[in-house]
């Protein structure tokens, strides 16, 4: 009897886990086209936090329309992503870059591009995070001598309208 009942344990234990991997690999693969943030210069390195890549924005201190007011308000926000005819010169060939468009307290609900951003404090000012600023990676990892403002970041937003890091691309 005991043996049946620890079968129905382990057996719901898998189960549990089998559903969260599918539903992280699902909300992984958002149906979100991917697209490219440039990056801007800052030092990464932290000998005592280990191998990590520390990247910054463009996007990172947005000043169109109200996105200079709601920096400062201290509370959660939506930014506006689209492109505006910027390019970045890549191995790849020139992609579009995407720049902070517009800034709002919701998406409105019919509109893609809008991304999540969480105000924080700093030097010269307050600035938006999107989660994607800074990473731990494997020693034996490429990017992980990847600087701010030599590369360009290729991302997606995902379902929630956080944004998701794909890949580093060198620019040339």
């Amino acid at each position: 009897m005991m043996f049946s009942r620890l079968r129905i344990v382990l057996a719901a234990q898998l189960l549990f886990f089998v559903a969260w991997g599918g539903w992280l690999l699902a909300s992984r693969n958002s149906a979100s086209p991917a697209f490219y943030l440039e990056t801007t210069p800052v030092d990464p390195r932290d000998l005592i936090s280990g191998t990590y890549v520390a990247l910054t924005y463009g996007i990172s201190r947005p000043q169109a329309g109200l996105c200079p007011a709601m920096l400062n308000s201290g509370r959660d926000f939506f930014v506006k992503l689209e492109s505006r005819g910027r390019t970045a010169a890549t191995a790849e060939g020139a992609v579009p870059v995407y720049e902070a468009a517009a800034c709002a307290g919701y998406p409105p609900p019919d509109e893609q591009g809008w991304v999540h951003a969480d105000p924080q404090p700093g030097f010269p000012g307050p600035a938006a995070r999107y989660g994607i600023e800074k990473f731990f990676l494997n020693e034996n990892d490429p990017r992980k001598d990847a600087r701010s403002g030599s590369v360009v970041a290729r991302v997606r937003i995902g379902r929630d309208h956080r944004l998701q890091l794909l890949d580093l691309v060198r620019k040339i």
